[in-house]
């Protein structure tokens, strides 16, 4: 609240119930997140580096508003590149759904406060998104995709691994490693925000 002369001002707080739906402000950040990942992944991907880095859009608007919002974020990201770039991305919808259900869920205990509580949750992000990769990657890829994971799984095929196993072994690997450095990045955005701000989606104040 904010005081004035004879007057004060009120800002309402998102607390964890408001948060099981898509409040106005966060459909405000949700069209801003996803140009954010389109932004880091168009640049990731031009500089040929073995991680995305295309979900931290989705995962700040999971930590700041909730698993819905960040499913939103998710989901409207894959579509706008499946639209401007690949129909293959529609494909991988349901693995931003599920990475932003879990950093909203992860956010509510608490999980971007400091940096190894933020490792810890990309840790378990990037299990689930890479487990839920797997059957899309072996239905339309035939387990191999370019780039970084598609490398690994081949690797992991010459060692006499089998496809699945390979496959799984590559997805989960690479996306631990970009979920948990996209987790770490928005815990440090987090820490930096506005007193007023962070307020606003019922952050906690930094210790003074």
């Amino acid at each position: 609240m904010l005081e004035g002369a004879g007057s004060s001002i009120s800002y309402a707080r998102v607390t964890p119930l408001a948060k099981n739906y898509v409040s106005t402000i966060a459909l405000a950040l949700i069209p801003r997140a996803v140009a954010l990942n389109l932004a880091i992944g168009a640049i990731v991907a031009a500089l040929k580096l073995p991680v995305y880095l295309d979900s931290i859009g989705t995962v700040l608007v999971a930590a700041l508003a909730g698993p819905l919002a960040g499913i939103l974020t998710g989901v409207t990201s894959n579509l706008v590149l499946g639209m401007l770039s690949s129909p293959t991305f529609i494909a991988f919808i349901p693995v931003t759904a599920v990475i932003g259900a879990s950093a909203g869920v992860a956010s509510r205990v608490g999980a971007f406060r400091t940096v190894p509580r933020a490792i810890a949750a990309g840790i378990m992000i990037g299990l689930l998104a890479g487990a839920a990769s797997v059957p899309i990657v072996l239905a339309l890829f035939g387990g191999v995709t370019a780039g970084g994971t598609g490398i690994l799984t081949i690797i992991l095929r010459s060692l006499d691994l089998p496809l699945g196993s390979a496959a799984l072994i590559s997805s989960m690997s690479v996306d631990v490693l970009d979920k948990v450095l996209s987790c770490v990045i928005v815990a440090a955005v987090l820490a930096r925000l506005p007193r007023r701000l962070g307020a606003r989606f019922g952050l906690p104040h930094p210790a003074a």
